[in-house]
């Protein structure tokens, strides 16, 4: 940690980076928004299936009628 900028670096053989604590703090929030969009992802039951589905599709499928409403299918499909 350097003092004067209040920063960490981070070496890899010669090469490094320089964090600073803000920078740690916005990761680490990040870090639990990928998480918790993770877990949703994975707890919903009808995320898989859709996404199988649109691996062999050229267009756009709509999920199904009684698809959870708090996943941004088409995301999911990438368009």
């Amino acid at each position: 940690m350097t003092r004067s900028r209040r920063t960490a670096r981070l070496y890899v053989e010669s090469q490094f980076i320089s964090i600073t604590l803000q920078d740690i703090d916005y990761l680490s929030r990040m870090f639990r928004v990928v998480q918790q969009q993770l877990r949703d992802y994975i707890v919903a039951q009808d995320v898989l299936p859709y996404v199988t589905a649109t691996l062999t599709s050229v267009t756009y499928v709509d999920p199904a009628p009684d698809a959870n409403k708090n996943m941004n299918f088409p995301h999911l499909y990438g368009s």
